[in-house]
């Protein structure tokens, strides 16, 4: 007997140290949030792919890829992409021949439950909408549902809530039935698709992107609304994390994320995409003020190491720029951007310039990164530096004599990457000690002309304004180069790696099993 209580011991104590990785044995007890999520990772035997560090360079995860990609532009996208999104099992497979670490996220509504698409009238009588189970896209509404998973409005009515631009049903997140619901399909679903998390979409306070645009509506402002509501998401976040599901990435979309109003706490997530990230569009620039807000709520999230996706839809030269700044403003460990302009895999030049580690930190409040002087915002890097007049429309044209010589940025081209695998935009980089931004603009500048493997034509100007005879120089895809570094570095780490008290255990536990066999023989 007392032989059994000593293996069985061993044996949870050995288990134990399995399901603490590293990071928690080396925290001397101190469990976080983000140590405990490793260990339900652990615990329910999933495996996910990291993902890369974004110290260095520009880091693209790409919103969703196009199942018809050529052999050329599927190996472009596994080899320059972060990431991305609902993608088919048979797709993700072949992304991941040439990339075993190319992450993939699972889509789902995070609030809502899709139905039908919407027609004439805000009528639910178009297109069953559908999600990818494996190699399907399926109907998202099941055969039953129960009536107490729905939100009601007015609440105590028996009026579901039906969103008229996209077709879906507005959820109730406090319903432990629905959420037991929503989390064996999407577990399910995950693992069908080999996915690595689930993005969810849409999970903000549900008045904020158009009060009216459900049948019916729901109220313009109400304080009690939305702080109910925000409750309920911070609450649904952080119950998700605590289930299978949870093992797995969890990053909702929360927006644009500039209203005053909102009190959300999404810090339960392992991270968020921001959808309208720096810039509503071309030439509509968010009002000075809700850009603060936004960077705000983003460094919030960057200073807990969480994951930023930045996602906005430009296509002007001036707002791709100033949305790239705005990136390198606030990027931590876990920063990626992408810029939207069509379908199909896309690349933008501003991806490639060779920006590298940051040398300060922006903290938890933009206004650290701001020179009241110049009335621009600057963040330092090893090898350069952003400048960035972050005001809006009704702002001022600011000109920075930057007190030396250096290398800006240039771009131009960019968008579809063609058949071939090519994309079609250049950086060059132009010799300046000044450079002048007008309202929403950027400038990346180097501290010396960069080096590279592939030729290229870069101008430079003197300080005179006077053209200069081209400099050949080369430059390479920075971001490709170093998420190769980075897959390549999160593939060795893949396989967990236990601490020295994890594998003592474990010889332990084999020296055990072997000496009480040999004493069952000798008995």
């Amino acid at each position: 007997m007392k032989t059994r209580i000593l293996l069985f011991s061993v044996f949870a104590l050995t288990l134990l140290a399995l399901t603490h990785p590293t990071s928690v044995w080396s925290h001397g007890g101190d469990v976080t949030h983000e140590a405990l999520h490793v260990e339900y990772r652990n615990l329910f035997a999933v495996s996910v792919r990291p993902l890369p560090d974004t110290t260095r360079g520009v880091h693209v995860f790409t919103d969703q890829l196009s199942t018809g990609m050529s052999d050329d532009q599927l190996s472009f996208s596994a080899t320059h992409y972060a990431g991305t999104q609902k993608m088919p099992r048979i797709d993700a497979d072949r992304l991941r021949a040439i990339n075993p670490s190319f992450v993939i996220l699972h889509y789902r509504l995070g609030l809502g439950l899709g139905y039908r698409a919407p027609e004439s009238g805000c009528q639910p009588t178009g297109d069953w909408l559908a999600i990818v189970e494996g190699n399907d896209w399926v109907r998202e509404y099941p055969n039953s549902v129960e009536e107490n998973w729905f939100y009601r409005y007015p609440e105590g009515s028996a009026n579901r809530v039906y969103n008229c631009d996209w077709g879906w049903y507005l959820m109730n997140l406090d319903d432990s039935s629905w959420r037991n619901y929503w989390q064996g399909e999407v577990l399910r679903q995950v693992q069908a698709n080999d996915n690595d998390g689930v993005f969810m979409d849409s999970l903000s306070v549900p008045n904020y992107v158009g009060y009216d645009h459900y049948d019916p509506s729901l109220p313009a402002v109400d304080e009690a609304f939305e702080n109910a509501w925000s409750n309920s998401i911070s609450g649904w976040l952080s119950w998700l994390q605590t289930q299978p599901v949870g093992g797995y990435y969890i990053i909702p979309n929360v927006g644009n994320w500039i209203n005053s109003r909102d009190r959300t706490d999404y810090s339960p997530a392992d991270g968020v995409m921001v959808e309208g990230f720096a810039i509503e569009a071309d030439q509509s620039p968010y009002p000075y003020s809700d850009w603060q807000l936004q960077m705000n709520r983003v460094l919030g999230l960057v200073v807990q190491d969480k994951v930023i996706i930045g996602q906005s839809y430009v296509s002007g030269d001036q707002e791709r720029m100033f949305v790239l700044g705005t990136y390198l403003l606030v990027k931590g460990t876990h920063t990626f951007l992408n810029i939207v302009g069509g379908e199909g895999p896309e690349w933008y030049p501003e991806y490639d310039i060779q920006i590298g580690a940051p040398t300060q930190s922006t903290g938890s409040d933009i206004a650290n990164l701001y020179d009241p002087v110049k009335h621009v915002y600057r963040r330092t890097f090893d090898n350069g530096f952003a400048l960035l007049n972050a005001q809006d429309s009704s702002g001022t044209t600011v000109t920075v004599n930057l007190g030396g010589t250096y290398y800006l940025a240039q771009t131009s081209g960019g968008g579809p990457v063609s058949p071939s695998g090519n994309p079609t935009g250049e950086v060059s980089y132009r010799a300046v000690t000044s450079v002048t931004l007008p309202p929403y603009s950027a400038a990346i500048l180097l501290n010396e002309m960069p080096s590279s493997t592939s030729s290229t034509t870069t101008s430079s100007t003197s300080s005179s304004g006077t053209t200069l005879p081209p400099i050949t120089t080369e430059t390479v895809w920075t971001s490709s180069s170093i998420l190769s570094e980075s897959f390549s570095a999160a593939a060795q780490g893949a396989i967990p790696g236990f601490s020295i008290e994890a594998v003592l255990l474990g010889v332990i536990l084999g020296l055990f099993m072997l000496h009480f066999k040999r004493f069952r023989k000798r008995s």
